[in-house]
């Protein structure tokens, strides 16, 4: 390692190592897997030695959830995407504390192209400057200095932060350099707006903040000028959309001091980006109940499934075939009983287990419990056995690797074929559908399973996702049909839907149907089944099989 060095020169190496205990240099021979860092370095972060063997030593100090975003970054230097890594992410120091750092480097390739050695440093973010270098705007450490020293003069004043939610998408589809100009047109357009009584700042990645002297009524008006200069943007001749969120908050009204003001930007913020809302968020006292009751949820479901699923609960509601009035499905749905959360319903738990990617393993339980059921009923009703059976998979659970495997295994496990799974989509993977998800649904297909589009007509679903979702079944969501025996214009739509499917060979489920008058709608517009309160409630296991599984025995053998 020493001869490679001296061919680089190892003494520029040492001479930069010892200019600096804040930033820290490193090289690495690839295709050796060995890795020298400076001095400090070895001090700072606790490291074994100057000379790494293996290099990766290295990557076992990054904080698990920041790990993947860091990997990304070597993966686009191993496949030519780009030679430079710049990332931040979380490490251990000499202490075992977790500090964020910035790291930057360029890999080098040899004739043939495959990785060589890879130089560069890193910075301890305590120490970078306060101006951002992409938009030009003081960064967050600005927002601090500023923040408190409105504090110490005894001045109120009010800030939010705006999160650029499709700042990913900007950069995926146009590149890096033109992602950077656009933030610094966004920097330069928030200035403008909001004028010289402002202060504006680049936080973390598409984030930005702003902090004026004045309470509510000035930061809407502040706000209100700058969502009008950004929501719709030409930068280099192309014009995209902005979509973002904001969190607020006012000081010293809310908070008094600079941490807890951040604490509060951060939690309206996250509350704006769960409630999926474009308004301006301001931080209340509720506000932070509702964050301190989600996180105790979150570690009450934690500890549910780490105790064997205890508390999870599955029932099921019919679904019926529109001609026969006979039982088509089942509709396997989710409960949560826990005596901390004694009212709660999926539309709060679940959420908190995709976040949490809990999904991943309580939908596995799912999937058991489902196929153990079935296989039980099929044993004792002979031909009167369930037809099929719907369970709903998230975005989440459908793009871990496993999960397809897992399926075909246990529906062999359990000898039940394939098409009686009807695998139910939830909203998540409308707005998230990719190639990559295209090929999961086609694989499922292949199998014989069966794939229904959840909560159609909901927000972001369209008919244009019919061309890119291989879907054979489309389920109308309630909201759109308790209307439809009130409001023509909403009927009108309906019928539109469903013979629009009918022609493309699509099966429409109407779900939500409560009264005889709906159901004679959506069957003379020709839907093919129908889910809803008419015919039954969401049914314990056993009072299902009763109720349906054997009348259908029972009236088979008459």
């Amino acid at each position: 390692m020493e001869q490679i060095l001296t061919e680089l020169d190892s003494r520029l190496f040492d001479t930069l190592s010892k200019s600096s205990n804040r930033v820290f240099f490193y090289y690495a021979d690839v295709k050796r897997n060995i890795a020298r860092w400076s001095g400090p370095a070895v001090e700072y972060f606790g490291l074994p030695g100057e000379i790494l063997s293996p290099s990766t030593l290295w990557d076992e100090k990054v904080h698990p959830d920041d790990y993947a975003e860091y990997q990304h970054s070597f993966i686009e230097m191993v496949t030519h995407v780009t030679p430079l890594h710049n990332c931040e992410y979380r490490v251990t120091n000499a202490r075992n504390e977790y500090v964020w750092v910035n790291c930057h480097g360029y890999m080098n390739y040899d004739e043939a192209g495959y990785p060589e050695f890879f130089a560069g440093f890193v910075t301890n973010m305590g120490t970078v400057n306060k101006i951002d270098p992409v938009t030009g705007l003081w960064t967050g450490y600005g927002f601090r200095h500023d923040v408190v020293r409105m504090l110490e003069m005894g001045q109120s004043g009010s800030a939010l932060q705006m999160d650029i939610d499709n700042f990913k998408q900007i950069n995926a589809a146009y590149g890096y350099q033109y992602g950077d100009k656009v933030l610094r047109t966004i920097g330069q357009k928030i200035i403008r707006a909001c004028g010289n009584n402002a202060g504006v700042y680049r936080m973390d990645g598409a984030q930005f903040a702003v902090c004026i002297r004045g309470g509510r009524e000035q930061l809407i008006s502040c706000k209100d000028a700058m969502l009008k200069e950004i929501e719709e943007m030409v930068v280099d001749g192309i014009r995209f959309h902005i979509d973002y969120y904001i969190g607020a908050t006012t000081f010293p009204e809310d908070a008094a001091f600079i941490d807890q003001i951040q604490s509060n930007l951060f939690y309206s913020l996250a509350h704006a980006k769960q409630e999926k809302t474009t308004d301006m968020v301001f931080y209340s006292r509720d506000l932070s109940e509702t964050r301190n009751s989600r996180v105790r949820l979150k570690s009450c479901l934690k500890r549910s499934v780490g105790d064997d699923f205890r508390g999870f609960r599955l029932v099921l509601q019919p679904v019926i075939d529109a001609k026969t009035e006979e039982l088509h499905s089942a509709e396997v749905l989710l409960r949560w009983d826990n005596e901390d959360f004694p009212k709660i319903g999926p539309a709060d738990f679940m959420p908190v287990l995709e976040e949490t990617q809990r999904i991943i393993p309580v939908g596995k339980w799912i999937i058991d419990q489902t196929f153990s059921i079935i296989a039980r009923w099929n044993q004792l009703a002979g031909a009167a056995r369930l037809p099929h059976v719907n369970i709903n998979f998230s975005y989440i659970q459908l793009i871990d690797e496993t999960l397809k495997d897992y399926v075909i295994r246990k529906l062999d496990e359990y000898r039940l074929p394939h098409d009686i799974l009807v695998a139910e989509l939830t909203e998540s993977c409308k707005i998230e559908y990719s190639d990559d998800l295209a090929r999961i649904l086609h694989s499922f297909r292949k199998e014989g399973v069966m794939i229904a589009l959840d909560d159609f007509g909901t927000g972001y679903a369209s008919l244009m996702v019919l061309k890119d979702i291989p879907a054979d079944i489309v389920k109308l969501d309630y909201t759109m049909i308790r209307t439809i025996k009130d409001r023509p214009k909403d009927r009108n739509l309906v019928e539109f839907i469903i013979t629009y499917c009918n022609q493309m060979e699509i099966e429409v489920c109407t779900e939500g149907v409560e009264n005889e008058q709906t159901l004679g709608i959506v069957k003379d517009a020709g839907a093919s089944y129908i889910q809803g309160y008419y015919y039954d409630r969401p049914l314990e296991a056993d009072e299902f099989y009763e109720k349906y599984i054997r009348q259908r025995k029972q009236a088979l053998h008459s």
